[in-house]
């Protein structure tokens, strides 16, 4: 897309459940600064939803992406 995305970061927290212990909720605040526009927005959220971590991951658990600019 030929954006500059210097500076972008990602906060993760968890949640735990117990009975079997395991991780209940997983959420993600993906802080990109700079100004973008509709569509190079949408391009950038879903690429954070296809990341291959994200997808590796191998959890039932819900993962919300919440996104900051």
């Amino acid at each position: 897309m030929d954006v500059d995305i210097a500076g972008a970061t990602a906060t993760v927290a968890k949640e735990m459940a117990n009975a079997p212990r395991r991780i209940a909720h997983m959420a993600v605040v993906v802080s990109v600064p700079g100004t973008f526009d509709d569509k190079q927005r949408r391009k950038l959220e879903a690429a954070a939803h296809a990341c291959p971590v994200h997808n590796a991951l191998g959890i039932e658990a819900p993962i919300t992406i919440e996104w900051v600019g």
